[in-house]
């Protein structure tokens, strides 16, 4: 890799802005890293350390100010999500580093704005429904078909997801004041599928897409992501519909990462997009571990500007078939986490990560969503054996 001489500005230093960080300074780059915390891991690996909330986008601008920078800025970026996106976007266009218009990141902050701007561009969505559904005396009654999902304007993962079963659930939903702060949808059966990709010069390059299996209603966990996808002969349909949520929002460049709902009838349905790298382990340990491909590397590049054309990823390093990350949940009326499980591999099998994600003795009855989890493993298997096989031995050996 070309070394390069200037200095760049990560915004956040917890563990998960740690590759980010790696790959600048392989680059030769200094970091200014930003955290409110001042023990974060990342700020031990960086140059100038900044202790802010990643929120505060008008006080690291102030503090950015006082910065003697050694080298020219430049880039800046995050690997966080929501309100720190937001913050790169602010400073971005103060600092006059590449990045994407404010206007454009909060629309992707509020999923009712953002499903009302780009269903106008013939993007597949789920149809949207009003929370104030109720009929007025002589007013034609709305027919709804149940199960509905309702999930919160704002939020992240699979936090306050409810669904409402009946008529009477729909009712006793709608009374509540906080059901304005939701979109209701109708429950769309399907396969779920991941897409990992990078938007430079406003255009989508699709890096992966990896399948996601999740818990069944109401929460719907996050339970196993997979590649290769058994859905990669619709990669074109995706990147095109990807192509078209980059002209409609009018992205220019960063990360960006998407869900997708397959129908039976091959349908592909838009879930969630935003300009971020996602989490869940996939471009920092799935897609590595499976492919031998550094996402960060490329990342950095994107954002300071380089030159780079990101191919769309297919082939399996060291004659490996499948790869998954695999999560564990308490059982339902475990109080407090207890001792980490194990994971033993089979013949032709690797296990390459584990990480418990609560601390044990930590409380669980008050942990939502994804949130709930208790422990990852990453593995992967040389053999020809089916998916759906594969994933029923992982989960019995992890619960036997």
């Amino acid at each position: 890799m070309r070394q390069l001489t200037g200095s760049y500005l990560s915004i956040g230093a917890g563990e998960n802005q740690i590759p980010l960080i790696r790959a600048a300074k392989a680059r030769g780059l200094k970091v200014i890293s930003v955290d409110t915390n001042p023990e974060a891991p990342g700020l031990v690996e960086s140059d100038i350390r900044i202790l802010e909330s990643t929120h505060e986008y008008r006080k690291i601008l102030h503090a950015m100010s006082r910065v003697p920078l050694p080298f020219k800025l430049m880039g800046v970026g995050s690997r966080s999500f929501g309100k720190a996106v937001y913050t790169v976007s602010y400073l971005a266009e103060k600092l006059k580093l590449r990045g994407n218009p404010r206007e454009t990141v909060n629309l992707f902050l509020d999923k009712e704005r953002f499903k009302n701007s780009v269903g106008k561009y013939g993007i597949p969505l789920p149809p949207s429904l009003q929370t104030n559904l109720q009929p007025k005396a002589k007013e034609k009654k709305v027919e709804l078909t149940y199960p509905l999902i309702a999930k919160p304007k704002e939020g992240s993962g699979k936090k306050g997801i409810t669904v409402l079963e009946s008529e009477s659930e729909f009712k006793k939903f709608t009374r509540l004041k906080t059901s304005e702060g939701y979109l209701l949808e109708p429950l769309v059966s399907g396969d779920e599928v991941t897409v990992l990709g990078f938007v430079i010069a406003r255009r989508f390059y699709l890096i992966s897409l990896t399948d996601k299996i999740t818990t069944e209603k109401p929460n719907f966990i996050e339970v196993a992501h997979l590649t290769p996808s058994q859905h990669i002969d619709m990669a074109g349909e995706i990147k095109m519909i990807c192509q078209a949520v980059v002209t409609a929002t009018k992205l220019k460049t960063g990360p960006f990462v998407a869900e997708f709902k397959i129908t039976k009838n091959k349908e592909c349905l838009l879930i969630e997009s935003a300009p971020e790298v996602g989490g869940e382990f996939l471009a920092d340990v799935l897609i590595p571990e499976h492919y031998g491909y550094n996402y960060f590397n490329d990342l950095l590049s994107v954002t300071i500007g380089e030159k780079t054309r990101p191919g769309f990823l297919k082939k399996a390093k060291d004659g490996i078939t499948k790869s998954a990350l695999v999560f564990t949940l308490p059982p339902e009326r475990q109080k407090k986490m207890g001792e980490p499980v194990s994971l033993v591999a089979n013949t032709g099998e690797t296990i390459f990560f584990q990480k418990q994600l609560v601390a044990s003795g930590a409380t669980l009855d008050k942990l939502e969503g994804n949130h709930k989890r208790t422990q990852v493993f990453g593995i992967s298997t040389k053999l020809p054996i089916s998916t759906k096989d594969w994933l029923n031995s992982i989960f019995e050996r992890i619960n036997s």
